[in-house]
């Protein structure tokens, strides 16, 4: 059972350099020995980078805005479940009432026979 793994971490260790290069950043690397070009690498590492930052900013925000919602929700549910639980313990106690009184009843009924 063990020959199995060994083709397969053999398979993985043969292509280690290809499966790298498929899970490297998309962020231009190269080496530049040109000085004018190597400021253009940097312009457009640069602008990949901050492009990438607005990136996420967009989507903090929208995770910002996505989390308000459901603590708006959460408040709601929780008014809801306190309104409901208020008006449970008003039934119960006028089912508890209604209760002695028809204990009282019964008692007294047997009582006066």
């Amino acid at each position: 059972m063990a020959v199995p793994w060994l083709v397969v971490g053999k398979l993985v260790l043969n292509n280690l350099d290809t499966i790298i290069g498929v899970v490297k950043p998309a962020f231009t690397r190269k080496k530049v020995e040109a000085l004018s070009t190597q400021t253009d690498l940097l312009n457009q590492q640069i602008a990949e980078l901050q492009a990438a930052a607005s990136n996420n900013a967009e989507q903090i925000a929208s995770l910002a805005a996505q989390i308000k919602e459901l603590v708006v929700a959460l408040e709601q549910a929780t008014a809801d479940a306190l309104a409901e639980r208020s008006a449970t313990r008003r039934i119960a106690f006028a089912a508890l009432g209604v209760s002695v009184v028809a204990a009282m009843l019964v008692i007294t009924s047997f009582v006066l026979r």
